[in-house]
């Protein structure tokens, strides 16, 4: 399926690297799942996720008054308040919707993601790049959406920028790939996928066998280049990690953490 591309998403360079850092439950259900799975927007535990930023009601607000100025028709302000109001209960129903795949953008691997996503030595964390992204998606019938994500200061900051995002449009998903500047560390990259009935129906959910989002099968050969083991990870460990994956027919590149002066590997 081609990707669907929009001009308020933010576009990462083909030759970008990026990780996830899986624990080893989630890399088992990775290998025997042979998907990648996408989390509702409406169940992150980040509480901010797809918050507005502080002044941009104001900013909409501002933008309705210029818009009757400039095409000459009378201001109204409790129609503009009334569509804020009405964008903000849009974008509550529309998270409900929306899938989400998320991956770190860093060139080296990163030990702040390796304290934040493992606790103890048993997991990885798998290395690819967009263009590897972008090969994989094209096997798969599902319409994905990428974006980078973008970091606010919420309390000054409005989306629009004029330089480093010059999009006065709303879009539904804006508030999906901007966030605040307290996540900066994560460096997010995105893929995300719309599911309309979703959308619309609150019960969409309820009879569905992942209540808090859906696996989406890929093919793991073409989307991992390398497989990099804890910092602190033990022989035994990793014997048992590689074993695992062997059983189920992945033969990955397997590389010792530069963070570790472990001797066993």
């Amino acid at each position: 399926m081609p990707i669907y591309n929009h001009q308020n998403y933010i576009p990462l360079d083909a030759a970008a690297t990026v990780w996830r850092y899986l624990d080893f439950d989630k890399f088992q259900s990775l290998l025997d799942t042979k998907s990648l799975f996408f989390c509702r927007a409406d169940k992150f535990s980040d509480p901010f996720e797809g918050s507005i930023p502080r002044h941009e009601s104001e900013f909409r607000i501002n933008t309705y008054k210029h818009h009757a100025e400039q095409f000459q028709y009378e201001y109204d302000e409790e129609q503009a308040l009334k569509n804020i109001r009405g964008i903000q209960l849009t974008h509550q129903n529309f998270k409900r919707g929306v899938i989400i795949n998320c991956w770190h953008i860093n060139e080296s691997e990163s030990d702040a993601m390796w304290r934040l996503y493992l606790k103890s030595n048993e997991g990885v964390a798998i290395q690819s790049t967009k263009e590897r992204i972008d090969a994989t998606i094209a096997k798969i019938s599902e319409e994905i959406s990428l974006s980078k994500v973008r970091y606010l200061d919420y309390d000054k900051d409005i989306w629009y920028h004029k330089i480093d995002y010059p999009h006065k449009s709303y879009n539904l998903i804006v508030p999906l790939i901007h966030k605040r500047i307290e996540f900066i560390h994560e460096q997010e990259f995105r893929m995300f996928i719309q599911i309309q009935d979703a959308i619309q129906s609150e019960d969409y959910w309820d009879d569905k066998p992942i209540e808090k989002g859906k696996l989406i099968e890929v093919d793991l050969a073409t989307l991992i280049e390398n497989v990099y083991l804890p910092p602190t990870i033990d022989k035994k460990t990793t014997d048992k990690i590689i074993a695992f994956s062997e059983r189920l027919g992945f033969k990955f590149n397997y590389l010792k953490s530069k963070l570790s002066s472990n001797p066993f590997y």
